[in-house]
């Protein structure tokens, strides 16, 4: 969105919040010395099977995010929800059900099911405290889902979401399965006149057995040259993380400017967009004087390249029907949960054949 409204991060080292369904911690017996594990065959095979069916001696359960195998395809989807932005009908940056989260979080959950996705990262989100949109999500998705949230600061320097919502401004991964790591930092360089204490963060997320890790961010609107070096941090930041771990990312946001935006030009060294995103409409202004709304494309997936230069995208698309594009005028009920539209992508987590190669891949 062109307002530069909600998500950041404190200055270069953001608080990451993770939250994840029961742990396994306690399921086993504590061994004092060697002489407990000499038992018999038998019952050592009983043991295990209380393992693989629950733990014994009143124990929880194993965490269903620690046994899922890994996935054959990340599908993911990205959706700035506008989730803190204002709430007043006709006022600039008004966001339908602004003072309703478990209604966007609804749609969210709907969208996750629809596309059957295994990732889902959000924009202008309130995370961590009971009630707020990640707790809410963190409830919807399930126990096989983790969700880590990075908290930022808006430009006059607080965090806490306003006007009866509660939790902390940032951005959220959420991934199904187990979470091996994590990482966020300030992406935005300071404000040269001082006047704004914006940050806005990057935050990636790698998830037990994913080849790819899953990051996602917020970059300024406008033509300040502030953006190009926050894009470049961007880009350096998810290649840094990516090349520690998984080895490829992709990477989701609200980029606030179209796919071939000068500014967006640091990520062709090291990512490519799915093409059918490139001037998809994600994204709709509504402009007063003309009185209608002004399509944009704003939001975008990118993945790290393939290393013999194959497209890392099996498919993706936009869901159109979850963006408002009703008049901002006093009167007028929403259309959509959001001023931008979420957008989504498939990738195979294998290898990706190359060009003419035989074989097909999953529809």
């Amino acid at each position: 969105m062109f307002v530069p409204r909600s998500v950041s991060a404190v200055r270069d080292t953001p608080r990451i919040e993770y939250h994840q369904g029961r742990r396994t911690a306690g399921c086993l017996p504590d061994v004092p010395d060697r002489t407990r594990i000499r038992r018999s065959v038998g019952a050592l095979a009983s043991a295990l099977a209380l393992v693989l069916t629950g733990c014994a001696n009143g124990g929880q359960p194993a965490d269903p995010a620690e046994t899922l195998p890994p996935p054959a395809e990340l599908r993911l989807a990205d959706w700035n929800i506008c989730g803190e932005a204002g709430g007043v009908r006709g006022q600039s940056g008004f966001c339908p059900y602004r003072d309703s989260p478990e209604k966007k979080i609804q749609q969210l959950a709907a969208l996750v099911e629809k596309r059957h996705l295994n990732a889902l990262t959000v924009q202008e989100v309130c995370g961590k405290d009971a009630g707020s949109h990640v707790a809410l999500l963190e409830k919807a998705l399930g126990s096989e889902w983790s969700v880590v949230h990075a908290v930022g600061k808006r430009p006059e320097g607080e965090a806490r979401c306003r006007d009866g919502l509660r939790g902390d401004l940032g951005v959220a991964v959420a991934v199904r399965g187990r979470v091996i790591d994590s990482s966020a930092r300030n992406a935005l360089p300071p404000d040269p006149a001082g006047r704004s204490e914006q940050t806005l963060p990057v935050l990636c997320v790698r998830a037990h057995g994913w080849r790819y890790s899953v990051c996602t961010t917020h970059i300024l609107p406008g033509e300040t040259a502030r953006v190009s070096t926050q894009i470049t941090r961007v880009k350096d930041f998810v290649l840094g993380f990516a090349s520690a771990t998984a080895g490829r990312a992709v990477l989701t946001g609200d980029f606030n400017r179209n796919g071939h935006a000068p500014q967006l030009r640091p990520l062709a060294a090291g990512f490519v967009e799915c093409a059918a995103l490139r001037s998809a409409v994600t994204y709709r202004q509504w402009d007063v004087g003309e009185g209608r709304s002004v399509p944009h494309s704003l939001d975008h997936i990118y993945a790290t390249k393939q290393p013999r230069g194959e497209d890392p995208f099996d498919r993706c698309g936009v869901e159109s029907s979850l963006m408002d594009t009703s008049p901002n005028e006093m009167g007028q009920a929403p259309t959509g949960y959001s001023d931008h539209a979420p957008v989504w992508a498939v990738l195979p987590m294998a290898e990706v054949p190359p060009s003419g190669a035989t074989g097909q891949r999953d529809q």
